[in-house]
């Protein structure tokens, strides 16, 4: 996206990025960003938050998590790893001992193909909502 041109400092998109970093575990969406950063920042907008999230991916600086309800979430960590989305409440979290590296020869691939980036999520109810679910019946 920079194409090679030198990127300005922007004080929004450090913010941004501090913000992300200061929230691993959480996995925040765009709108979480802003919501949490407007009364800081003056001026910021969604589509600012946006165009920085978006920047900051294709620097490799955080990774984008398919939340399967439409909404993108951002992770700050970009090393391979597991992530577990609660399908009742939206909730992602890192799964901290998934062994990526057996994960990643359990595929049967073959040598013509090159694999750069295990992206594996795992679906179903957090601990809070499986108590919920269990406390309906």
């Amino acid at each position: 996206m920079t194409d090679g041109k030198k990127l300005r400092y922007s004080q929004q998109r450090e913010r941004i990025y501090e913000y992300l970093l200061s929230s691993k575990e959480h996995h925040p969406s765009a709108e979480m960003v802003y919501d949490a950063l407007r009364s800081e920042i003056q001026g910021l907008s969604l589509g600012t938050v946006y165009r920085n999230l978006r920047l900051l991916e294709d620097l490799g600086k955080i990774r984008r998590v398919a939340s399967h309800q439409g909404i993108d979430r951002y992770d700050s960590c970009c090393s391979d790893h597991v992530h577990f989305f609660c399908q009742s409440c939206g909730y992602i979290e890192n799964v901290p001992k998934a062994d990526v590296e057996k994960i990643r020869t359990a595929v049967p691939l073959g040598s013509s193909y090159q694999l750069f980036k295990l992206d594996l999520t795992l679906t179903g109810l957090c601990s809070k909502c499986t108590i919920k679910e269990l406390t309906k019946e």
